[in-house]
């Protein structure tokens, strides 16, 4: 096996991603950030050194990409080619998102005294519920800090119906299709969604909050974590989002559908 094959050997996914571009001929960040504002849609200078900078943050371990970043930097690097690499590629952002590498804990970041952990995504949590932001916002932070613990208030939560197409215009949102951990669980977390959502030629996936569902597997409505879909481009496609199939119409702002 070649040494570049042997993707067991990284341990951070920041490593992964800078010998995956080097190996794919993106030595410098230039001409992926090119194809990265093209993937997204976006055509400014500004963009352009916007992305050029967060690739070169991403590449050095400072900062941790969005999900849907990640996702279309898997797609321009053809991550999905070598399952081996996929695998460690998920593995190893899971771990970087969970506050840890690999199962091990996070490395201090610059500035943290060395004999403290750096602060987890649920110790965040717990720090941010202290904070005024709202009473269903504190019941969730509350829920993901003690799975199971804490019931969550269903009195304001919007609803997802399934529905196989959906119709948007470009900047209109919509909620597609939930997630729980189990029949007798919480909401899942948007940390394990995203990684299984597909990439989108018209769009993009983002975390839709708490919302309820008809589960049909689990024979009852639950409380589910949301995947929201944000339209920025016209198209048709047809995609599997969490095991379900949905054809997306996607209109220029401002046309109606027929």
């Amino acid at each position: 096996m070649a040494p570049e094959d042997d993707w067991d050997r990284f341990d951070d996914w920041h490593r992964l991603l800078d010998r995956v571009c080097r190996l794919r001929g993106y030595a410098s960040n230039a001409g992926l950030a090119s194809e990265l504002c093209r993937k997204t849609g976006r055509s400014a200078e500004r963009d352009f050194q916007a992305a050029e900078k967060n690739l070169r943050d991403w590449r050095l371990g400072r900062r941790v990409p969005l999900r849907r970043n990640a996702v279309v930097l898997a797609r321009l690097l053809d991550v999905d080619s070598d399952p081996a690499l996929k695998r460690r590629w998920d593995e190893t952002y899971r771990a970087v998102l969970e506050g840890g590498v690999s199962g091990r804990p996070a490395r201090p970041a610059c500035g943290t005294p060395s004999g403290r952990r750096a602060m987890t995504s649920r110790t965040a949590l717990l720090v941010s519920a202290a904070l005024p932001v709202g009473l269903l916002a504190a019941t969730e932070l509350a829920r993901l800090a003690a799975p199971g613990d804490t019931p969550v208030d269903r009195a304001g939560l919007p609803t997802v119906a399934y529905n196989a197409r959906a119709f948007l215009s470009v900047g209109t949102e919509k909620l597609i299709n939930g997630a729980v951990e189990g029949c007798g669980g919480a909401p899942a977390r948007w940390a394990d969604m995203a990684l299984r959502l597909p990439a989108s030629e018209t769009g993009t996936f983002a975390d839709g909050g708490l919302a309820t569902q008809m589960m049909n597997g689990c024979g009852k409505e639950m409380v589910v974590r949301a995947v929201k879909f944000i339209a920025l481009r016209p198209g048709v496609e047809e995609l599997k989002v969490l095991d379900a199939y949905f054809k997306i119409e996607v209109t220029p702002s401002g046309a109606v559908p027929d």
